[in-house]
């Protein structure tokens, strides 16, 4: 395990030393300060409180100002896809080794894009028949500056399926792509503070249920009087032949219509997945309740939610990076952060009349 972690970060570093010794020695550091992290007594609760109570003096940076150039941007998300699917994660699968991996990637991602919240794990129980089990979300926090009393909650989920036989599922576009765009996200509201204050939401045990979302929604580290949207992020990276990116929850807020017309792409944003659909080989999907969003909306939250339809790889060993294209990949960061911006520009209490017709 130490190996394949110091492998995953020389990707990121490539200036370090070829030397096993040294390697291995910058791998038990790393797996150190993880271990100072989680024994940490803060929480993400108390980090939002406080801020909450001494909003910041910043103002939004307009979008000629920032400083990450959208190429810069993506670069990273592209590197966070491709290592998140690698092998060396071992399909992620909930309370697994390749799971601790991931979480490891994470909270080391969360912190160069100094998200407030460390050590960002917010661990949760849940039943399986008549078993408990673990699971263990990452929460960051970004403070807004206009409204930050109110919150976008951004969420993806990190886990995915482990193995199949000898073969790895390594869930490149479910949810790797969704994870980096989430990072994505992340590393705007660096240099440009957002409007609102934002909760970057990594959920584990999707796969197994939504258990991630329905814990966090269930005891939440702020109040859910004081949420306004849930932007989610679940396979955002195979358009496929007809170069689509699709996002629900759009058909019960009239103020939210035109928001596919906002940018002139070759990738189509389309305004979709709002009912059950009845697929291929007569198998039904239920896309209101098909991802995390789905407990958002039965608390009466708005919702976003950004995904692809289903590709032959899903949920298969096939659903590796080398079959998304970077091209569309970007395409639809490129979108998601157009909306991302435009959302933050409707008044609070707009969202909150949209909530009664979310559910």
């Amino acid at each position: 395990m130490c190996i394949s972690i110091n492998l995953m970060y020389c990707r990121r570093w490539p200036i370090l030393p070829n030397n096993r010794a040294f390697k291995v020695l910058v791998c038990l550091l790393l797996v150190g300060v993880s271990a100072l992290a989680s024994a940490a007594d803060s929480t993400i609760a108390n980090v939002v409180q406080a801020s909450a109570a001494q909003p910041s003096a910043a103002q939004p940076v307009t979008a000629k100002e920032s400083i990450i150039h959208p190429d810069q941007a993506f670069a990273s998300a592209w590197q966070d896809l491709q290592t998140l699917s690698d092998d060396a994660m071992q399909g992620r699968k909930t309370a697994t080794a390749g799971a601790e991996l991931a979480r490891v990637y994470l909270r080391q991602r969360f912190a160069e894009l100094q998200l407030q919240g460390q050590p960002y794990d917010w661990p949760f129980q849940y039943g399986v028949g008549f078993s408990e089990r673990r699971g263990i979300n990452l929460v960051g926090y970004r403070q807004g500056c206009g409204r930050p009393d109110f919150y976008i909650i951004v969420t993806a989920h990190y886990d995915h399926l482990g193995g199949a036989g000898r073969r790895i599922m390594n869930g490149a576009d479910d949810n790797a792509s969704g994870v980096a765009g989430l990072l994505y996200l992340a590393a705007l509201t660096e240099q440009r503070c957002p409007f609102y204050s934002i909760i970057f939401l990594a959920t584990d045990a999707e796969e197994a249920g939504l258990y991630g979302a329905k814990a966090f929604v269930k005891t939440p580290p702020v109040p859910a009087s004081q949420w306004v949207l849930n932007i989610n992020l679940d396979m955002i990276g195979r358009g496929e032949r007809r170069n689509k990116l699709v996002v629900a929850g759009t058909k019960k807020l009239p103020f939210l219509q035109g928001i596919t017309e906002r940018r002139h792409s070759n990738v189509r944003l389309v305004a979709a997945h709002d009912s059950k659909q009845l697929m291929r080989g007569q198998h039904t999907i239920d896309w209101p309740n098909a991802s995390d969003h789905a407990p958002f909306r039965k608390a009466g939250i708005p919702y976003l939610y950004f995904g692809v339809d289903v590709h032959p790889h899903y949920h298969t060993p096939d659903d590796d990076w080398s079959r998304i294209s970077p091209q569309f990949y970007q395409e639809a960061l490129l979108w998601i952060a157009d909306v991302f911006w435009w959302v933050q520009q409707i008044p609070a209490e707009q969202w909150r009349q949209g909530q009664a017709s979310s559910r």
